[in-house]
């Protein structure tokens, strides 16, 4: 009882005076309460607006004709949204896209127009400028354009050899999605929910490691700390929760930040993208459960950083190899499925994080969790005890 509450007692010591710096205040709960959520709204509005000016602007389209293709052209004079300019030469259309004067151009070859007749098909050339963001999607929508006068063209031929409309399609299709609106919006969100929930809970207590042990250092307030009653191990046990309690509320407040938009603006999302974002509760909680012994592990290891290195400024030189360790299995969790070999539940983070995507695809795997569970217990553990091992050496401890 009374080892526990020494740690306790510096747990509670260094936890005041942690949430006494703005910095952290700052970094860990406003930033991801409210500045997340209005960078995520402004990027959404613009994105949004971006894309319905882009499918509703005039697209200024060039045409050269070697031959008359008269089909083609009152097709494209007769679509709200595309302006037709014809030019002389294969050359002028070509320039006139390089100068900007035309997003786009049409070259129409000599044997189209008679292709075309004899219900082959007719050879068209486009010119874009794939380093013109204007012309790069004016190309998509023209495509989509000349796909409308295909199938137009197709139900002529059909119609005109007396042929059934099935003709042109051998098969048919019905697909019968059996998700659910939770379920899918649910694999939605953990696509990406994983990935910032581990850089939280891994980079979101980086100050407050730094600051309670290399910080102590240099202030030299760490000699005052090691001859209170408390042991070493005490010691290290009570900063640990610290750095562990702030990547957690790091985590929430993140998770927070992300989903309370999206469920404020769940019905403004669905007239734009249909029944599809939704999320469920109980995955969320499962997934703020399993990123514990994560936060334990990325907190172990940040404590070990912090306890070896003789100040902040040579901590922040030790982070980086942190970052590659930490950033390379969540990346890697956006691209393995969920349901991976059971081997990944060995590796660290990235076993964390594949959890988090088999909960929120609804193909939890009870084997697999615990194992990714014991698994990240066990290197926590490890890293704790190195952690404990550095406090008492005094040559590492007192650096200089």
């Amino acid at each position: 009882m009374l080892s526990q509450s020494l740690s306790l007692i510096v747990f509670r010591k260094e936890l005041r005076e942690t949430l006494r710096d703005k910095r952290v205040i700052l970094g860990v709960i406003v930033s991801p309460l409210l500045v997340t959520p209005l960078l995520m709204g402004t990027f959404l509005f613009f994105v949004g607006k971006k894309t319905i000016d882009n499918r509703e602007k005039t697209i200024e389209v060039g045409i050269f004709e070697e031959a008359a293709f008269p089909q083609l052209v009152d097709h494209l004079e007769n679509q709200d949204a595309v302006s037709l300019k014809p030019y002389s030469t294969r050359e002028d259309a070509e320039n006139a896209v390089k100068e900007r004067k035309a997003q786009v151009a049409v070259v129409v070859a000599e044997d189209a127009a008679s292709a075309y007749q004899a219900n082959a098909s007719a050879p068209l050339e486009i010119i874009f400028n794939a380093a013109n963001e204007n012309s790069f999607n004016a190309l998509s929508r023209l495509q989509e354009t000349i796909r409308r006068f295909d199938r137009e063209a197709l139900a002529q031929r059909i119609e005109g050899a007396q042929l059934p409309e099935q003709f042109a399609r051998p098969t048919r299709i019905e697909r019968v999605n059996i998700a659910t609106s939770t379920s899918a919006g649910s694999f939605a969100l953990g696509l990406i929910l994983p990935y910032i929930i581990v850089m939280s809970a891994a980079f979101g207590s980086i100050q407050t490691a730094f600051d309670i042990c290399a910080g102590e250092k240099e202030r030299g307030t760490m000699e005052t700390l090691l001859v209170s009653p408390a042991s070493r191990y005490q010691i290290v046990v009570g900063k640990l929760l610290t750095i562990l309690v702030i990547s957690l509320i790091a985590s929430c407040c993140a998770l927070t930040g992300i989903l309370v938009p999206i469920s404020l603006g769940v019905e403004h999302f669905k007239g734009m993208i249909g029944d599809m974002i939704s999320f469920n509760f109980v995955s969320v909680f499962w997934m703020m459960l399993i990123v514990i012994p994560l936060a334990l592990f990325t907190s172990s290891i940040l404590l070990v950083i912090s306890s070896f290195s003789r100040n902040q400024k040579e901590a922040q030189t030790y982070i980086f190899p942190f970052f590659s360790i930490v950033i390379l299995p969540a990346m890697l969790s956006s691209i393995l499925g969920a349901e991976s070999q059971l081997y990944t539940a060995f590796i660290p983070i990235l076993n964390i994080s594949l959890t988090m995507k088999q909960i929120f695809g609804d193909v939890f795997d009870p084997l697999y969790f615990g194992i990714a569970l014991g698994s990240s217990l066990i290197y926590a553990l490890i890293a704790v005890r190195i952690a404990a091992a550095f406090f008492q050496r005094e040559q590492i401890l007192f650096r200089t």
